[in-house]
Protein backbone atom coordinates (compact mmCIF):
# COMPACT_ATOMS: atom_id res chain seq x y z
CA UNK A 1 0.00 0.00 0.00
CA UNK A 2 1.33 3.55 -0.64
CA UNK A 3 2.27 6.10 2.46
CA UNK A 4 -0.32 7.95 1.37
CA UNK A 5 -2.86 4.86 1.89
CA UNK A 6 -1.09 4.39 4.91
CA UNK A 7 -1.47 7.02 6.57
CA UNK A 8 -5.48 7.76 5.32
CA UNK A 9 -5.96 4.17 6.55
CA UNK A 10 -4.55 5.00 10.48
CA UNK A 11 -6.37 8.54 10.08
CA UNK A 12 -9.59 6.62 9.07
CA UNK A 13 -9.39 3.70 11.85
CA UNK A 14 -8.86 6.45 14.42
CA UNK A 15 -12.03 7.88 13.08
CA UNK A 16 -14.47 4.99 13.22
CA UNK A 17 -12.81 3.89 16.21
CA UNK A 18 -13.65 7.12 18.24
CA UNK A 19 -17.32 7.55 16.17
CA UNK A 20 -18.18 4.24 18.14
CA UNK A 21 -17.82 6.00 21.29
CA UNK A 22 -19.56 8.92 20.90
CA UNK A 23 -23.66 9.19 22.12
CA UNK A 24 -25.99 10.86 19.66
CA UNK A 25 -25.95 14.25 21.52
CA UNK A 26 -22.03 14.35 20.86
CA UNK A 27 -22.56 13.35 16.91
CA UNK A 28 -25.21 15.76 17.13
CA UNK A 29 -22.08 18.31 18.74
CA UNK A 30 -21.85 21.43 16.24
CA UNK A 31 -18.04 21.99 15.05
CA UNK A 32 -16.48 25.23 14.93
CA UNK A 33 -13.91 24.83 12.00
CA UNK A 34 -17.05 23.69 9.54
CA UNK A 35 -19.59 26.51 10.67
CA UNK A 36 -23.03 24.65 10.21
CA UNK A 37 -21.58 21.05 10.24
CA UNK A 38 -21.90 18.59 13.03
CA UNK A 39 -19.47 15.68 13.44
CA UNK A 40 -22.31 13.71 12.00
CA UNK A 41 -22.07 15.98 9.13
CA UNK A 42 -18.31 15.75 9.07
CA UNK A 43 -18.08 11.85 9.05
CA UNK A 44 -20.66 11.86 6.16
CA UNK A 45 -18.77 14.11 4.20
CA UNK A 46 -15.69 12.12 5.06
CA UNK A 47 -17.36 8.88 3.85
CA UNK A 48 -19.23 10.90 0.85
CA UNK A 49 -15.58 11.91 -0.80
CA UNK A 50 -14.35 8.27 -0.16
CA UNK A 51 -17.65 6.97 -2.43
CA UNK A 52 -16.75 9.71 -4.97
CA UNK A 53 -13.10 8.57 -5.63
CA UNK A 54 -14.07 4.67 -5.97
CA UNK A 55 -17.22 6.46 -8.48
CA UNK A 56 -14.74 8.43 -10.62
CA UNK A 57 -17.40 11.82 -9.42
CA UNK A 58 -14.56 13.68 -7.08
CA UNK A 59 -15.63 17.18 -7.24
CA UNK A 60 -13.67 20.58 -6.29
CA UNK A 61 -12.96 20.78 -2.57
CA UNK A 62 -14.05 24.11 -2.86
CA UNK A 63 -17.34 23.37 -4.27
CA UNK A 64 -19.57 23.90 -1.37
CA UNK A 65 -22.73 22.30 -3.39
CA UNK A 66 -20.37 19.05 -3.33
CA UNK A 67 -19.70 18.65 -0.15
CA UNK A 68 -23.09 19.66 1.11
CA UNK A 69 -24.18 16.89 -1.50
CA UNK A 70 -22.21 13.95 1.15
CA UNK A 71 -24.38 15.58 4.11
CA UNK A 72 -27.64 15.83 2.38
CA UNK A 73 -27.35 12.05 1.32
CA UNK A 74 -26.09 10.45 4.33
CA UNK A 75 -28.31 12.67 6.58
CA UNK A 76 -30.57 10.34 7.92
CA UNK A 77 -28.27 7.58 8.28
CA UNK A 78 -26.78 6.54 12.15
CA UNK A 79 -22.74 7.49 12.69
CA UNK A 80 -22.51 4.05 12.84
CA UNK A 81 -24.21 3.09 9.44
CA UNK A 82 -22.17 6.27 7.71
CA UNK A 83 -18.82 4.46 8.98
CA UNK A 84 -20.10 1.45 8.18
CA UNK A 85 -20.12 2.26 4.70
CA UNK A 86 -16.91 4.16 5.04
CA UNK A 87 -15.04 1.29 6.09
CA UNK A 88 -16.48 -0.74 3.18
CA UNK A 89 -15.31 1.89 0.33
CA UNK A 90 -11.81 2.75 2.09
CA UNK A 91 -9.26 -0.35 1.42
CA UNK A 92 -10.00 -0.03 -2.35
CA UNK A 93 -9.23 3.73 -2.27
CA UNK A 94 -6.56 3.12 -0.05
CA UNK A 95 -4.76 0.81 -2.08
CA UNK A 96 -5.41 3.92 -5.01
CA UNK A 97 -3.84 6.44 -3.44
CA UNK A 98 -0.76 6.82 -4.67
CA UNK A 99 -1.57 4.75 -8.24
CA UNK A 100 -0.84 7.11 -11.20
CA UNK A 101 -4.79 8.21 -12.02
CA UNK A 102 -5.30 8.90 -8.56
CA UNK A 103 -2.64 11.42 -8.04
CA UNK A 104 -5.55 14.14 -7.54
CA UNK A 105 -6.60 11.86 -5.15
CA UNK A 106 -4.21 12.69 -2.32
CA UNK A 107 -6.08 15.69 -1.36
CA UNK A 108 -8.41 13.23 0.56
CA UNK A 109 -5.34 12.16 2.86
CA UNK A 110 -4.71 15.99 3.62
CA UNK A 111 -9.36 16.21 4.06
CA UNK A 112 -9.59 13.60 6.12
CA UNK A 113 -6.52 14.62 8.76
CA UNK A 114 -8.10 18.21 9.03
CA UNK A 115 -11.55 16.80 9.52
CA UNK A 116 -10.17 14.21 12.21
CA UNK A 117 -8.68 17.25 13.89
CA UNK A 118 -11.93 19.89 13.14
CA UNK A 119 -14.11 16.43 14.75
CA UNK A 120 -11.25 16.09 17.58
CA UNK A 121 -11.80 19.85 18.36
CA UNK A 122 -15.38 20.06 18.68
CA UNK A 123 -15.16 17.27 21.23
CA UNK A 124 -12.49 19.10 23.19
CA UNK A 125 -9.99 16.48 22.10
CA UNK A 126 -6.33 16.75 21.82
CA UNK A 127 -5.01 13.51 20.37
CA UNK A 128 -2.82 12.74 17.55
CA UNK A 129 -1.16 15.64 16.99
CA UNK A 130 2.23 14.81 17.22
CA UNK A 131 2.07 12.11 14.46
CA UNK A 132 3.74 10.53 10.87
CA UNK A 133 0.43 11.55 9.63
CA UNK A 134 0.53 14.65 10.58
CA UNK A 135 4.66 15.70 9.34
CA UNK A 136 3.24 13.78 5.78
CA UNK A 137 0.37 16.14 5.48
CA UNK A 138 2.48 19.80 6.64
CA UNK A 139 5.56 18.38 4.53
CA UNK A 140 3.17 17.83 1.12
CA UNK A 141 1.06 20.90 1.66
CA UNK A 142 3.76 22.72 2.33
CA UNK A 143 5.32 21.47 -0.99
CA UNK A 144 2.34 22.33 -2.92
CA UNK A 145 1.60 25.90 -1.13
CA UNK A 146 5.69 26.43 -2.54
CA UNK A 147 4.76 25.73 -5.63
CA UNK A 148 1.58 28.11 -5.84
CA UNK A 149 3.88 30.80 -3.69
CA UNK A 150 6.71 31.04 -6.42
CA UNK A 151 4.09 31.27 -9.60
CA UNK A 152 2.55 34.32 -7.44
CA UNK A 153 5.97 36.03 -7.14
CA UNK A 154 5.07 36.27 -3.51
CA UNK A 155 8.04 37.47 -0.93
CA UNK A 156 10.44 34.66 0.27
CA UNK A 157 9.65 33.38 3.41
CA UNK A 158 11.04 30.49 5.27
CA UNK A 159 9.08 27.92 7.02
CA UNK A 160 10.50 25.13 9.09
CA UNK A 161 9.24 22.14 11.63
CA UNK A 162 10.85 18.92 13.62
CA UNK A 163 10.32 16.82 10.47
CA UNK A 164 11.14 19.11 7.43
CA UNK A 165 12.15 22.92 6.34
CA UNK A 166 10.70 25.01 3.22
CA UNK A 167 11.92 27.87 1.60
CA UNK A 168 9.03 30.19 -0.58
CA UNK A 169 10.06 32.86 -3.30
CA UNK A 170 12.90 33.79 -5.36
CA UNK A 171 15.95 32.18 -4.41
CA UNK A 172 18.89 34.97 -3.73
CA UNK A 173 15.88 37.41 -2.30
CA UNK A 174 15.97 38.25 1.33
CA UNK A 175 13.46 36.27 3.23
CA UNK A 176 10.77 38.51 4.78
CA UNK A 177 9.83 35.99 7.94
CA UNK A 178 10.46 32.56 9.10
CA UNK A 179 8.35 30.23 11.16
CA UNK A 180 9.22 27.93 13.17
CA UNK A 181 6.11 25.29 14.44
CA UNK A 182 5.10 22.04 14.54
CA UNK A 183 3.95 19.72 12.02
CA UNK A 184 0.49 19.93 13.54
CA UNK A 185 0.45 24.03 13.65
CA UNK A 186 1.58 24.07 10.16
CA UNK A 187 -0.66 21.98 8.45
CA UNK A 188 -3.64 23.72 10.27
CA UNK A 189 -2.16 26.86 9.30
CA UNK A 190 -1.66 26.60 5.88
CA UNK A 191 -5.26 24.80 5.20
CA UNK A 192 -7.07 28.10 6.82
CA UNK A 193 -7.72 26.86 10.48
CA UNK A 194 -5.68 29.57 12.07
CA UNK A 195 -7.80 33.29 12.26
CA UNK A 196 -5.46 36.38 10.55
CA UNK A 197 -4.74 37.18 14.17
CA UNK A 198 -3.41 33.62 15.24
CA UNK A 199 -1.16 33.42 12.31
CA UNK A 200 0.31 36.93 13.18
CA UNK A 201 0.81 35.64 16.61
CA UNK A 202 2.23 32.37 15.76
CA UNK A 203 5.81 32.97 16.84
CA UNK A 204 7.52 34.43 13.32
CA UNK A 205 10.88 36.23 12.87
CA UNK A 206 11.03 39.40 10.68
CA UNK A 207 7.32 40.75 9.89
CA UNK A 208 4.31 38.68 8.64
CA UNK A 209 2.17 40.96 8.12
CA UNK A 210 2.29 41.55 4.29
CA UNK A 211 2.70 37.71 3.51
CA UNK A 212 -0.26 35.76 6.41
CA UNK A 213 -2.89 36.54 3.76
CA UNK A 214 -1.63 34.30 1.28
CA UNK A 215 -1.01 31.04 3.41
CA UNK A 216 -4.28 29.89 3.92
CA UNK A 217 -6.08 27.16 1.05
CA UNK A 218 -9.01 27.89 3.22
CA UNK A 219 -10.78 30.86 4.87
CA UNK A 220 -9.43 31.77 7.42
CA UNK A 221 -11.78 32.20 10.05
CA UNK A 222 -12.76 35.31 10.98
CA UNK A 223 -12.58 34.56 15.00
CA UNK A 224 -10.10 32.47 16.46
CA UNK A 225 -10.32 29.13 16.40
CA UNK A 226 -8.99 27.39 19.83
CA UNK A 227 -8.61 23.34 19.57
Amino acid sequence: MSSAGRHYRVIRTELTDLAATLSEEQAGTAVPALPGWSVHDTYAHLAGVCADILAGTVGDPHDTAWTAGHVAAREQMPLAEICEQWSADAPRVEELLDTPEMRRGVFSVFDVFHHAHDIRGALGRVEARDTPQAAFVAGLMTKFKGIEWGRAGHPPIQLATGSGSWRFGAEGDEVVASLETSDFELARIVVGRRSRAQMLAAGWKGDPEGIVDFLPVFGPPVTDLTE
